[in-house]
């Protein structure tokens, strides 16, 4: 189950970072907006992105 729960908080914390990479990069180049369909611009926001960062680090501290 720790195992499980490991791997659970290493995916969570690459998709945080990644979702903090494309929010920052949308923050600054505000002219990559019309690349992201509308259903996606929410969850790669910069704010969803700290939220998976952070479960992912309570998910590796738990194990």
């Amino acid at each position: 189950m720790k195992d499980l729960l490991g791997v659970a908080g290493v995916l969570l914390l690459l998709a945080g970072i990644t979702a903090l990479i494309i929010g920052t990069a949308r923050y600054f180049f505000p002219t990559l907006e019309q690349f992201f369909p509308e259903s996606f611009k929410k969850p790669l926001s910069f704010q969803y992105g700290t939220y998976y960062f952070l479960a992912g680090l309570i998910c590796l501290l738990l194990v």
